[in-house]
């Protein structure tokens, strides 16, 4: 989609949900706005990201080992006084880009209240499918094609045909946090495939599973996988790589060095946010993609 350095002002912004890992990138762009899901620890309720940063999640999960940390979406009343915030800076369209459906009732917060507040402006909302900065590239593709000049139904449509591309590849060294998920496909039969393994796992369109690759005991072993699958990906078509990590960005670094080696590309690395880390483990590392537009 070509450039047009005489669009007219943007009036339409874009609001990702606090798992797509943009905290950084947001404050330095003023189309974009997050909002933020709920993490409750030792009886209190933070704001994903905001009042409660990775590292210190991190650092509780460690200091915690047994201890249990829940989620949930963002109260109506939030998303409410976002999109009250946004008007009243003088948008008239939002596109909202959110973690999967799968894995949270935030999409169905954000309709309802889309729905309420139809007369005072025009909700985009698209469930990406995914999480993590493959959730956050979708966010990032509508704030550039807005400011190239592109409608904001035009950016939402081009959105939904790229949810089919994103996909995440991973590993933990434990299960036990993803044994609670059993909302999603995984059940005992899935686990008992992964036991003393460091598996590749793989998120597509709100589903996990095993990577179709070889997986080992070492954690060489398994970050030689993980980069395999990207390569693959990266040969099949023109994609765009990210990194992500949890407590332990050194990993992520090990894996980068062996992606470069296979690829010639160095994923920029976007830390896993407390939401979804409370959901699989401190010590995540992944490589994900999404194809790149024509």
């Amino acid at each position: 989609m070509p450039d047009n350095p005489n669009a007219p002002p943007v009036r339409c912004a874009v609001v990702s949900t606090s798992t797509g890992s943009l905290d950084e990138l947001s404050a330095q762009d003023d189309l974009l706005y997050i909002l933020r899901l709920n993490i409750h620890m030792d009886g209190l309720v933070y704001a994903d990201g905001y009042d409660l940063h990775p590292e210190a999640f991190y650092l509780w999960q460690a200091d915690n080992p047994e201890g249990q940390a829940s989620t949930s979406p963002p109260a109506e009343s939030v998303v409410r006084d976002l999109f009250k915030e946004i008007i009243d800076l003088g948008y008239s369209e939002i596109i909202v880009t959110t973690l999967s459906g799968r894995l949270s009732g935030t999409v169905d917060t954000v309709r309802k209240v889309a729905a309420e507040m139809a007369r005072d402006i025009q909700t985009y909302i698209v469930d990406t499918g995914t999480v993590c900065i493959p959730e956050g590239h979708f966010a990032l593709e509508a704030v550039r094609l807005l400011r190239q000049g592109f409608a904001a139904a035009d950016v939402a449509e081009h959105l939904e045909r790229l949810k089919p591309s994103a996909e995440i590849v991973f590993s933990v060294s434990s299960l036990r946090h993803l044994r609670r998920l059993h909302h999603l496909n995984t059940t005992e039969k899935f686990f008992a495939g992964l036991l003393d393994l460091k598996p590749v796992l793989r998120f597509h369109d709100g589903q996990f599973s095993r990577a179709g690759i070889g997986m080992g005991r070492k954690t060489e072993d398994t970050l030689d996988a993980l980069a395999d699958t990207a390569a693959q990906a990266a040969q099949a078509k023109p994609v765009r790589l990210y990194g992500l990590y949890g407590s332990d960005l050194g990993l992520y670094e090990r894996l980068a060095e062996k992606l470069h080696s296979k690829t010639g590309i160095t994923p920029a690395a976007f830390p896993i946010s407390p939401v979804i880390g409370a959901h699989i483990g401190a010590d995540a590392v992944g490589v994900c993609w999404v194809d790149e537009p024509l």
